[in-house]
């Protein structure tokens, strides 16, 4: 226990609220001071476990990150680096072949690295059951099996547009001023200012604009039961293999209540968008076999503005007018196999 020590001759001139007060902080950090326990663990006997990650999709090579569990007490950042490690690949019960390594993580930013990569020359198909094993030299044989589900079929996309209070948006064209303020800026950095030009409050201010999306979803005629992930994307105009992962609103939908939220599989395509939103999904609510989903995304419309072009110094533009863009978007359904399901569920409890 942490001793504390409280020097008695302190005296403050104040009321006795203002006392009161003093007196209950003091107690308070006493009580938060105290909580301190040494705990003793042996981690001698512990041995470290092959690791793989991997999803495995029809019609595609199968690839698989390999790597060891270590303690966190180990400041070796190739710590999981796993060196005389062979991976296999059996389908449907046979042995089909050994997967090849095709690179390393030896990225030096990293805390930890040392992820061997696996790739497979073959692909798997939907109902496939498909088994992957890793073995290394004085550790346990590490494997995971699992069945290629029946992919949903998409059979509508209605899509329509709406408008909710702004909260900080795009409804503004900026124009680069070549003669303004040499500035600060916490976007951009150091550089030349600009001007915003406003588009009129009666076509777009001060409303934000979303689109909501009705999706129809029809599972297979089955009595097993489907595990789904919704995906949004949008064409990046610069970039055409890169394109926009779009943050999907799903409060909206029964069908999203209970299902895991924040999941690795969300993150990993949506790297730089947080929601408490849950993209995965079953067919609890399908009735024959369909059902249609209600959701709605943002940050795919962008405002075009025409303006005047300053021909002097301190000159700003004039509005002109302005045209309201969006990029084509494609929607993506997973269908997920309940050994993965119950992984992401298993997660969230955590």
């Amino acid at each position: 226990m942490k001793k504390v020590e409280i020097n008695r001759n302190i005296k403050f001139k104040t009321d006795s609220k203002m006392k009161r007060k003093y007196i209950s902080f003091l107690i308070t950090t006493i009580l938060l001071l105290s909580c301190e326990r040494m705990l003793e663990v042996n981690f001698s006997d512990e041995k470290p476990l092959i690791v793989m990650n991997g999803v495995v999709e029809p019609d595609k090579p199968i690839s698989v990150a390999v790597s060891k569990s270590f303690l966190f007490t180990d400041t070796d950042s190739t710590a999981p680096y796993l060196k005389d490690v062979s991976v296999e690949l059996h389908v449907n019960d046979t042995f089909v072949e050994k997967l090849q390594r095709f690179t390393i993580d030896t990225a030096k930013y990293r805390a930890r690295r040392g992820n061997s990569y696996f790739r497979s020359e073959s692909h798997v198909k939907v109902g496939d059951r498909v088994k992957i094993k890793a073995s290394a030299p004085g550790l346990e044989t590490a494997w995971v099996e699992t069945v290629i589900p029946t992919p949903a079929a998409i059979e509508k996309v209605d899509t329509a547009t709406f408008f909710v209070p702004a909260t900080g948006n795009n409804t503004f064209g900026f124009y680069w001023n070549p003669y303004g303020e040499y500035s600060w800026n916490s976007d951009s950095g150091w550089g030349y200012g600009g001007y915003y030009i406003p588009v009129p409050e009666i076509f777009y201010e001060p409303f934000y604009r979303r689109m909501r999306l009705h999706i129809g979803v029809r599972k297979q005629k089955n009595d097993v039961a489907h595990y789904f992930l919704l995906r949004i994307i949008a064409e990046n105009t610069e970039y055409k293999d890169y394109p926009f992962n779009l943050p999907v609103e799903t409060q909206d939908d029964p069908i999203f209540a209970r299902d895991p939220k924040n999941l690795f599989l969300e993150k990993l395509f949506n790297n730089n968008y947080s929601t408490n939103s849950s993209s995965v999904f079953t067919d609890n609510l399908f009735t024959e076999n369909a059902y249609t989903l209600n959701v709605s995304t943002g940050e795919l419309y962008t405002v075009k503005v025409e303006h005047t072009k300053p021909e002097k110094e301190g000159e700003k533009p004039e509005y002109l007018s302005h045209e309201v863009k969006n990029s084509p978007i494609e929607v993506w359904i997973y269908t997920l196999s309940h050994d993965y399901y119950s992984y992401l569920k298993s997660v969230e409890k955590w």
